[in-house]
């Protein structure tokens, strides 16, 4: 099972090379920025912050590596294909030049107060590079919305399309910090944890529906199984989004955190019954499938 599922993602990231190495190169220019942080410290005057750097390159590889293994899914014709890896690949080339380039000469790339004309076009463009990652990761999610969850890759479009509408959200939080300028609101609010906790959505409940349709499960146990992780992590978004729109910080104990952290639980709880019936193989069907 492992061998076939290493050379399942082999196959699907060599499909979609020019993701994959930018999703690598996203982890090796986090890495690097974190050296020169602990050799030189976090700050570069006037205005770099290393923690963005290596926290927007991280994460924008990990988001890359993930959403190089729908590509397949897609249904892309050749040429859209091609069309959609080469907007991509230059979207976020510019992206990751623009981030660390800007924090290593120590301007914020976003929101400078000392950048000259040049460096604030710059980030004028940025912001453009940013809205067209939302459009490609768009249209990448219309082409997957619109296979019917069905057949041998059901299960997983299943859980794609929960990652989607939470991945809508997790955009709509980048907006709300750009029109913010920073990702500050309120009081106390942070509008970066709500970013984070939606696109991580891409990986937790496609994980999910990974695991069950390789556990033998009934097909209509496993469905209700991926509603209720989706279901959950989307309701989590929404908690913690309630949360940050008062002005409060997620750290803050209150009904909308309490809600969060139950349905993060429930999801939790979705993906350790996955993994097990997952790991049981075929005869988990019945003993589980007795236990919804």
């Amino acid at each position: 099972m492992l061998s076939s599922a290493v050379s399942q993602l082999v196959a699907a990231y060599a499909s979609v090379k020019p993701i994959t190495y930018l999703g690598v190169l996203g982890l090796a220019l986090a890495f690097g920025c974190a050296v020169v942080a602990a050799l030189h410290g976090m700050t570069i005057a006037p205005e770099g912050d290393l923690t963005k750097a290596i926290s927007f390159d991280a994460a924008v590889g990990i988001y890359l590596l993930t959403i190089a293994l729908f590509v397949p899914l897609a249904g892309f014709t050749p040429a859209g294909r091609r069309k959609w890896l080469g907007w991509t690949t230059g979207v976020i080339i510019y992206a990751f030049g623009v981030e660390t380039i800007q924090i290593l000469r120590g301007l914020d790339p976003r929101f400078s107060r000392v950048a000259g004309p040049a460096d604030q076009l710059a980030g004028i463009l940025f912001f453009v590079a940013a809205l067209g990652v939302i459009v490609l990761f768009a249209i990448l999610a219309m082409k997957l919305l619109r296979r019917k969850a069905e057949g041998a890759e059901g299960l997983l479009l299943l859980g794609i399309r929960y990652a989607a509408a939470a991945t809508a959200i997790a955009f709509a939080a980048g907006l709300w910090m750009s029109a913010m300028q920073g990702r500050k609101f309120g009081a106390q609010g942070n509008i970066l944890p709500l970013h984070a906790l939606g696109f991580h959505a891409l990986q937790a409940t496609p994980l999910v529906a990974w695991l069950l349709g390789r556990s033998g499960l009934a097909s209509e146990v496993a469905r209700k199984w991926i509603h209720i992780a989706g279901v959950a992590w989307i309701a989590a978004c929404i908690m913690v989004a309630g949360q940050t729109a008062i002005g409060r910080p997620v750290t803050e104990p209150s009904p909308a955190i309490v809600l969060a952290a139950a349905a993060l639980l429930v999801w939790t709880v979705t993906f350790l019954r996955a993994a097990r019936a997952c790991g049981a193989g075929n005869p988990a069907r019945s003993r589980l499938s007795a236990g919804i």
